[in-house]
């Protein structure tokens, strides 16, 4: 409200001197005669403004209003002019072309310069309001570049002050014509003077202009890099909001676009990770899609395979859904600890895991491995009653060469392990039931983990046969008994 009372203000006062340099007409009547009329009208004017806007620019989408808050001030001050015109005709009997006309081109400059900053002011509440509501704005209709927006100003400005000094001269020469025995330097002195007001005026103007549009460019790029710097930081809940229909808004639709793209993306891995693991979501998607291919590498890993025992006869006890409520905890207890060990899930078989060690560091792998293993088994017995199921727990480890990579065809594939080492793995938990224990693993991981691991009250079980295998496999396993004193 402060910034259109100064203008109007400003307005009220460069209108009633500029009438008097302009029309002949108005400059018969005194300044202050002329001074109140324009005062009657601007404070009509001030009033009646309030309604016009409240209706014509708040009521209108937030992203439409900057463009109507222009509208709505060019057209107030047309229709103050055309007022003022009719008033001085019917009261003063002013000719309504020859003065009505030149009162109203000041008018119309005046009010072009306000329409203007005015929708520059709307803009910027626009962008603080999008901003603290997170709302992201895309204005409906079509793009103007910014090459043709100051065409048109530049012509606009150089158009009014052409005709505002040519209506000055023309008065001035008039003035001196009807003048015998003027003085010819206090003429001039007064043309100058008189134009030297004009361009002051228009001056003041254009550099307000500049002032209010670089004030409106410098919240963009505040609002651009600020939320550039959080997508950097990984934080893609910022839009920019876009309420221009130029390059700046190109440059915003562009950056909102490629966050919508990253939180795709983002989501697609979160899910994507549901299924994977997080870690070869990630490396999945962080591939091209030519370099999606069939094949993989050889990598010297720790595989753990963990199975729940007598699963059938549990499914013949307890119906599907108390079922499947019981596993999704239990899945998801131990998909917490494998992840905290730096394992990886590599796929769910049933109520079984597989699950791999070593992927980050090889080295490492054998230690973290048995960690989890242990972690396992502590958390299964202790949640037992949560799970709502009596489940007991086999765990086989072996590390060993597998190949690790994307198998299948080229329209279905599956990240995963093959090799001898899974093999071995999963026989290795199946000798959990034979031998009666619930962690068994192979001697030669064993000599590779750390000193606590081999600290541990392991128990030599010696060579033992694997179903499908020539050789034996020396393995060392806990009992439940030492496990619950570990």
């Amino acid at each position: 409200m402060l910034r259109i009372s100064i203008y109007y203000l400003f307005s009220l006062a460069v209108m009633t001197l500029y009438g008097g340099q302009v029309c002949p007409f108005v400059d018969s009547l005194t300044l202050v005669e002329w001074g109140k009329t324009l005062l009657g009208f601007f404070s009509i004017l001030f009033i009646i403004r309030y309604q016009v806007v409240k209706h014509m620019v708040l009521n209108r989408p937030i992203v439409e209003q900057p463009r109507w808050q222009m509208i709505t001030e060019f057209w107030l001050f047309i229709a103050a002019a055309l007022s003022i015109t009719i008033y001085n005709h019917f009261v003063y009997v002013f000719p309504p072309l020859a003065s009505g006309g030149k009162v109203s081109v000041g008018m119309l400059t005046l009010g072009s310069f306000l329409a203007i900053d005015m929708a520059l002011f709307r803009e910027r509440e626009v962008i603080r309001t999008a901003q603290r509501s997170g709302e992201r704005l895309t204005p409906s209709t079509g793009f103007r570049s910014l090459t043709k927006k100051f065409t048109v100003f530049a012509i606009l400005v150089l158009s009014f002050v052409s005709v505002v000094i040519m209506l000055v001269i023309s008065k001035d020469i008039h003035w001196i014509s009807m003048t015998q025995g003027s003085d010819v330097r206090g003429a001039q002195l007064t043309i100058t003077l008189e134009i030297l007001f004009v361009v002051t005026i228009t001056l003041g103007l254009v550099l307000n202009l500049i002032y209010s549009y670089s004030k409106t460019l410098q919240l963009f790029f505040k609002n651009e890099t600020e939320v550039l710097s959080q997508v950097n930081d990984g934080d893609l809940d910022g839009y920019v909001p876009v309420v221009s229909r130029d390059e700046f808004a190109e440059i915003a639709h562009h950056t909102n676009d490629m966050i919508d793209g990253l939180r795709e993306k983002r989501h697609i891995q979160n899910v994507f990770g549901k299924v994977v693991s997080p870690d070869v979501a990630s490396k999945l998607l962080s591939q091209k899609e030519g370099d999606l291919k069939l094949g993989g590498e050889r990598r010297e890993l720790v595989i753990l395979l963990s199975d729940i025992r007598n699963f059938t006869s549990m499914t013949e006890q307890y119906e599907p859904e108390h079922m499947v409520t019981g596993l999704n905890y239990y899945f998801s207890d131990m998909v917490e600890i494998i992840h905290r060990e730096n394992g990886t899930v590599d796929k769910f078989i049933g109520d079984g895991i597989l699950a791999i060690f070593g992927l980050t560091n090889e080295h490492d792998g054998p230690a973290e491995a048995v960690r989890c293993a242990l972690d396992m088994m502590k958390r299964c017995m202790l949640n037992n009653e949560q799970y709502g199921l009596p489940i007991e727990m086999g765990i086989g480890i072996h590390s060993g060469e597998v190949i690790i990579g994307n198998i299948g065809s080229e329209e279905r594939l599956e990240y995963t392990v093959i090799g001898d080492a899974v093999n071995v793995a999963a026989r290795i938990e199946g000798l959990t039931k034979d031998l009666d224990v619930p962690l068994l693993i192979s001697k030669s991981l064993h000599t590779k983990c750390e000193d606590v691991q081999k600290a541990l009250p392991w128990e030599d079980f010696g060579d033992q046969e694997l179903k499908g295998r020539v050789k034996t496999i020396e393995v060392m396993g806990l009992s439940r008994e030492r496990l619950e004193n570990i």
